[in-house]
């Protein structure tokens, strides 16, 4: 599934790779210290379907990812990507 993620404004890298438990993954060094400043919109990392390549639906905000792995994660479920969610998937936000 594709799904919403902020980046860093300082390295362009995804939020998530900033917790404690992803830094070894990387050789950046504003990852591997814990010092995201994440940009206010999120962007879609879209992923695709195998065979036939098919952009696949975005990923609903709050949804766990690889549940039951060592690499469990949630998305967010902030304001900003429940709004980017319901306009991708044309749903009608509530009044």
């Amino acid at each position: 599934m594709s799904v919403l993620v902020h980046l860093c404004q300082s390295c362009g890298h995804q939020q998530s790779w900033h917790s404690a438990g992803n830094g070894g993954y990387t050789s950046c060094r504003c990852c591997r210290a814990d010092q995201c400043d994440p940009a206010p919109e999120p962007v879609l990392l879209q992923t695709f379907s195998f065979p036939g390549w098919q952009i696949e639906p975005p990923l609903p905000p709050g949804t766990v990812r690889n549940s039951g792995s060592m690499h469990a994660t949630t998305s967010c479920a902030c304001d900003a990507c429940l709004a980017a969610y319901q306009r991708l998937a044309g749903i009608a936000r509530p009044a």
